[in-house]
């Protein structure tokens, strides 16, 4: 039987991500060509972090846990700033409802399954898979619910807040505990780059947004019972 090879998996893992974004940026009105624009720059970034990755030349092997870090949070300010700054793509992500926010985390439960069988088979260390891979899924599940529950108007913003802290803390502590400790045993071009520089960064602006708007929409209940 032939060996499941880690980097495909992650590279069709990220391909199901963009394909699952795309359609959840649909699920209220169409997007046009916007649409295909956006899910080509994310390819396109995957095909360049894929030569960057299989090459071992898109960072000095032995990188420093903080200087590695500081990429990270870079490259999510770098994807801060094409979300907030390219006035189409900023419409697009303002514009989306809580609903579509929090089912964007959704894929995330097959991420957290992947990192799971990974720690099974050695690929990643085993306490950080099955600990990552367990946060990463409850992160999509509770992300689910708090989706339909705002659909179905039952608790919806406290299942929201719930979700979105617990969705923030997994992102960042496992940035951080991956540069800052297990970085010399991996090394910057594992695998598991594939998920900390593409779909990682948008779950955490996505993240950011829904807070934004569930502090928005409590603003406007409280002006209302103050009127």
């Amino acid at each position: 039987m032939p060996e499941l090879s880690p980097v495909w998996t992650m590279i069709g893992l990220d391909v199901l991500m963009v394909i699952y974004t795309l359609w959840v940026l649909s699920l209220t009105r169409p997007i046009g060509k916007t649409g295909v624009v956006i899910g080509g720059a994310m390819l396109a970034w995957l095909a360049v972090l894929h030569l960057g990755l299989s090459n071992r030349s898109l960072f000095p092997q032995d990188i420093s846990g903080v200087a590695f870090l500081v990429v990270i949070f870079v490259a999510v300010g770098a994807v801060g700033a094409v979300l907030l700054l390219i006035p189409p793509v900023r419409r697009l992500l303002l514009g989306l409802d809580q609903r579509q926010l929090l089912l964007l985390q959704g894929i995330r439960v097959f991420f957290g399954a992947t990192f799971l069988l990974q720690a099974g088979l050695g690929v990643l260390p085993q306490a950080f898979g099955i600990l990552d891979g367990f946060t990463h899924a409850g992160a999509g599940f509770f992300s689910l619910i708090a989706a339909f529950s705002v659909a179905a108007g039952v608790q919806g913003a406290r299942r929201a807040w719930f979700a979105n802290f617990f969705g923030l803390a997994d992102i960042l502590i496992v940035a951080s505990s991956l540069a800052l400790v297990l970085l010399p045993q991996i090394g910057p071009h594992h695998s598991m780059m594939y998920a900390v520089f593409l779909p990682a960064p948008l779950w955490l602006w996505f993240h950011l947004v829904s807070i934004w708007k569930l502090v928005r929409a409590e603003d406007s209940v409280s002006r209302v019972a103050h009127a």
